[in-house]
């Protein structure tokens, strides 16, 4: 812990501080929740069509659980979790939030054996995103271009993480690794 020469005066100078970037406009908080609420809404979308041949059947039971998140720049709002149920298994498709660095948002993909992410990145990365150092500042040099953003499942192998792209065959894989590992 650091001992402050004028504390008061210190804690003071933050509180003013963490005011001006309260008010601060460069995120449109109510945008970004909308923009996050949709790509959601289009990931279990296409989670229930590629899964819809086991869905009518009766294989698979789909069904949503309301969940509450909390997020630092939009604040607390009501999302939904996909849960499947696969004979015993549960598998849950839960959302970890949206404005992280480098990537659009994140869904935690669970089962009894394991778990797994999907990413919204951009639609061509292939990877963990490019971060440099410049002069002790971190900034994000990739992409300059507009993303096209897609949900893409994250590999972690031999600690390099890497994208797939989310096809039926890829999701399948993904579905049965967090169920029976």
């Amino acid at each position: 812990m650091v001992v402050r020469q004028n504390p008061v005066a210190d804690f003071e100078a933050f509180v003013k501080g963490q005011q001006r970037g309260a008010s601060d406009d460069t995120v449109d908080s109510a945008r970004e929740l909308e923009e996050w609420l949709d790509w959601l809404s289009r990931l279990y979308q296409t989670v229930e069509g590629q899964l819809a041949k086991y869905i009518e059947s009766g294989e698979i039971k789909l069904s949503y659980r309301e969940i509450t998140l909390n997020e630092e720049y939009i604040g607390s709002y009501a999302t939904r979790q996909m849960i499947l149920r696969i004979g015993r298994s549960e598998i849950t498709l839960t959302p970890a939030g949206t404005m992280f660095l480098g990537i659009k948002g994140r869904v935690d993909v669970e089962g009894p054996a394991g778990r797994a992410h999907l990413m919204l990145v951009d639609r061509k990365a292939e990877g963990l995103p490019v971060i440099r150092i410049v002069e002790g500042v971190q900034s994000s040099v990739e992409p300059a271009a507009p993303i096209e953003w897609a949900w893409k499942i994250q590999e972690n192998n031999l600690g390099i993480r890497r994208y797939i792209e989310l096809t039926p065959e890829s999701l399948f894989n993904v579905l049965v690794e967090v169920a029976n590992g």
